[in-house]
């Protein structure tokens, strides 16, 4: 756990004017014959934003407010849909069914024509922003009905409540009222809306000169916004918390610190989060982290002094000290000052992304995770002599990514501490990537870590994406329902030098293509360790040797280790057959450069690889009796109570909610990430399902003559992207196969018969498959492919 810095809070509490808007119309849905609408009236409406504030309020004890103004800016006044709600004045009861607006032009948003009755005293009741057009009126009795009377709408939860960033489409969803009118043609009905959402500002000032900035993030934003408050009226700052229903998710969002300049003020990162209210502490002195409730929102910042990374938090609310409320429509101004202190214990992980000229240190004993159910002192452990660390050392490297290491002097094992904080010092010099290794006794390999070498930042928070994929259930996926939040993507393949093809341009590695900068490392299902990936362009087999892949170097950064996809013990990178092997898992653990192969030996070529029948043990790289579905965190599937779903009846093909909600210590990812679950996919489609088109894949055209595909995270053909190339795969007999051509992105589940659940992605539509069950040699646990990681929580 970090150590809490000492930090200042500042909040504002500013007046502002509010400001009018226009909207072009686009009326939804059918009449409903259930309710009895009558002749309907054309009528204008006239919406005005209510400004933010942030006020001090009473039994506080709130900071002194700012005497800065705080400007709105013109997207947080935007409006660009809008559901129109009418009741009856006196019996608060729907007058029409609620009708939904496309908003084209803000010019027009002061003259809509809403389709209002007549001749009724009516409140008229407007909710902006939601974005989905059937949430309150889908064509059928059962959906309008649920907003009724008034007070079953001020209860509604809106179909989504994405947290928003200054330098996105900002989006913030509002709701209003009218007063009491009676509609007459042509009356202008004037309703002001305010926003569901407050806005959070956080400026870092670091005292340490030599500190840098490396992202900030917003953790515990709750998925759930309320048409009214929560706190019920509104009135007055609510001093107790205010539970949110049973089964309420959290999430998170962040900036990189190059994302400041983007910003219109590049002192400030800006937030919209959902409201959030834990009320008030009793605190008896200390800090107010230290009485902090477990739902309120929290303000994580990273920052990095030499290549180490140190973690610092904050809660916003009323107050600095004990307050732990974030009210809808209200401003929060945050100043974080961190002193720079060091000394925290840092966990480990099985990768360290680290810059060019950078430092790393880390505790190699010192493991948290649970998943699966492994025991890391099982595999590392200072006081088994056998488990015990003697030294440690480089075991491949591309060209200078470390160097020569022949002294130990950038590879080398700290005081002995006696206890499990012992560390690791690591010394890097160039882009590129390294697996090093501890030794015991007797100069066995007992664990191994990736080094990863990038300036491109693919570990802070802030430049991964949120997806945001389809809800399931045992009966079907439901893509026209409102989304669900996932997890935060990394930004490029584990190991990538690059986010995507355009990258960092072409003589880095041994094949000077700058497209392939974006290609990761390869990984068998369930290891920790990478292969590195092929970068010669072919679609057919071929051998996993120097000629195929980069040239790599061992510790001395001199002599150069070798491949092959035969059972060559002579090179460094060489093959073995699963089947002949005992305790498949540790024997990886001490050979992590030998690919395990889930075929047999002879006649190895892409033909022979294809067959099914050629395959032991359902292509697993573990023998029969080992094979181990909860090596990467995930949960037996068809477990007792478990969702599920079936794809494919006639080839055993299913979705199950097998997602286990912990890390595993074998988990190749870096801390704080994790290999991804299959439903992130999902939303890769229309349906849910394998396309039957181009067109049903949600993907851009920005890079048509490139080697990947450029994948929507959130919605339908819009919003933000990530980049998946196509680099080929290591098939189960340890060959390469359609690098450019061909993704096959792991993820941390099975199902059942040990089938690897994937992603299988081509430029060609008959080839996409969000469920391979077509091609047998893509979906076995031998296979290695590529992996894209996702944060550990939410």
């Amino acid at each position: 756990m970090k150590r809490y810095t000492l930090f200042t809070l500042l909040w504002a509490a500013l007046a502002m004017g509010g400001c009018t808007k226009d909207l072009t119309p686009e009326a939804n849905g059918t009449n409903n014959a259930i309710l009895d609408e009558g002749e309907l009236t054309e009528a204008v409406l006239n919406l005005s934003v209510n400004t933010f504030a942030v006020e001090a309020q009473a039994k506080t004890r709130a900071s002194i407010p700012s005497s800065t103004p705080e400007m709105e800016t013109a997207q947080e006044k935007e409006v660009h849909n809008i559901w129109v709600f009418q009741y009856d004045a006196a019996t608060k009861e729907l007058l029409i069914k609620p009708r939904y607006y496309t908003i084209t032009d803000q010019a027009m948003l002061q003259e809509l024509p809403v389709y209002l009755k007549a001749g009724v005293p009516s409140l008229v009741y407007a909710v902006t922003n939601t974005g989905y057009d059937n949430w309150a009126n889908d064509g059928t009795d059962a959906s309008w009905q649920k907003f009724k009377d008034l007070e079953q709408l001020k209860k509604q939860t809106l179909p989504t409540a994405f947290p928003l960033r200054s330098i996105d489409k900002v989006s913030i969803p509002m709701a209003g009222a009218s007063g009491q009118v009676e509609v007459t043609t042509g009356i202008t009905v004037t309703v002001p809306v305010t926003r569901m959402y407050a806005k959070l500002k956080v400026k870092v000032e670091m005292l340490n000169a030599e500190m840098e900035l490396n992202n900030v993030n917003v953790r515990q934003i709750p998925n759930i916004c309320r048409v009214e408050t929560l706190a019920g009226d509104g009135n007055g700052e609510p001093m107790n918390a205010v539970p949110f229903p049973g089964g309420t998710t959290f999430s998170s969002i962040a900036f990189a610190a190059s994302d400041l300049e983007k910003s219109e003020d590049k002192e400030w990162a800006v937030f919209y989060v959902p409201e959030n209210l834990q009320g008030e502490t009793e605190i008896q002195g200390g800090n107010k982290s230290d009485v902090a409730p477990s739902n309120a929102l929290v303000v994580d910042v990273t920052t990095e002094i030499g290549g180490e990374k140190y973690l610092y938090v904050a809660y916003p609310g009323g107050n600095s000290l004990n307050n732990f409320n974030i009210q809808r429509n209200q401003v929060y101004r945050m100043t974080l000052t961190v002193t720079g202190e060091k000394g925290q214990n840092n966990p480990s992980s099985n990768c360290f992304v680290v810059k060019p000229d950078g430092f790393l240190s880390f505790e190699p004993y010192y493991r948290v995770e649970t998943g699966g159910g492994y025991n890391f002192a099982d595999y590392l452990n200072p006081h088994d002599g056998n488990l015990k660390i003697a030294r440690v050392g480089i075991i491949w490297q591309t060209k200078d990514c470390i160097g020569d290491n022949t002294n130990g002097t950038l590879v080398q094992l700290g005081e002995n501490t006696g206890d499990i904080h012992q560390k690791i010092y690591v010394k890097t010099q160039k882009k590129g990537n390294a697996l090093i290794g501890a030794y015991n006794s007797k100069g066995d390999i007992i664990w191994s870590w990736h080094i990863w070498v990038t300036d491109h930042e693919p570990d802070n928070l802030g430049r991964a994406v949120t997806y945001y994929t389809y809800d399931w259930d045992q009966n079907g996926i439901y893509p026209e329902k409102p989304r669900i939040q996932g997890y935060a993507v990394m930004s490029c393949n584990l190991g990538a030098l690059a986010e995507n093809q355009q990258g960092i341009g072409s003589g880095l590695h041994r094949y000077p293509d700058e497209m392939t900068q974006a290609f990761g490392m390869l990984y068998q299902w369930g290891r920790k360790d990478p292969f590195p990936p092929l970068r010669n362009i072919a679609n057919e087999h071929q051998d996993y040797n120097d000629e195929h892949t980069d040239l790599h170097y061992d510790n001395s950064n001199q002599a150069e280790v070798h491949k092959t996809s035969a059972t060559d013990e002579n090179k460094l990178f060489h093959s073995v057959i699963g089947s002949a092997l005992t305790g498949a898992v540790r024997h990886a653990i001490a050979n992590p450069t030998v690919f395990i192969c889930g075929t047999n030996e002879a006649n190895r070529n892409e033909s022979y690889v294809q067959t099914k029948s050629n395959y032991f043990n359902n292509g697993d790289w573990c023998p029969v009796g080992e094979s181990d579905n909860k090596l990467w965190g995930g949960l037996e599937p068809a477990s007792e109570g478990m969702k599920a779903y079936t794809i494919n009846q006639n080839n055993n093909v299913h979705l199950y909610d097998n997602y286990g909600t912990e890390k595993s210590i074998f988990d190749p990812c870096p801390t704080g990430w994790r290999v991804a679950s299959g439903e992130l996919w999902l939303e890769f489609t229309n349906t849910g399902l394998n396309p039957g088109s181009m067109s049903d894949i949600n993907y851009d055209d920005k890079f048509p003559n490139g080697y990947g595909m450029n994948m929507y995270m959130q919605q339908w053909k819009e919003g933000p992207t990530s980049y998946f190339p196509m680099q080929g795969t290591r098939v189960g007999d340890g060959g390469g196969i359609r690098t450019s051509s061909c993704g096959n992105y792991h993820n941390a589940t099975t199902d059942t018969d040990n089938r690897v659940n994937i992603l299988h992605i081509h430029m060609n539509q008959g080839l996409f498959h969000i469920f391979e069950y077509q091609f047998y040699f893509y979906y076995v646990k031998s296979v290695a492919g590529p992996v894209r990681c996702v944060r550990d929580s939410k």
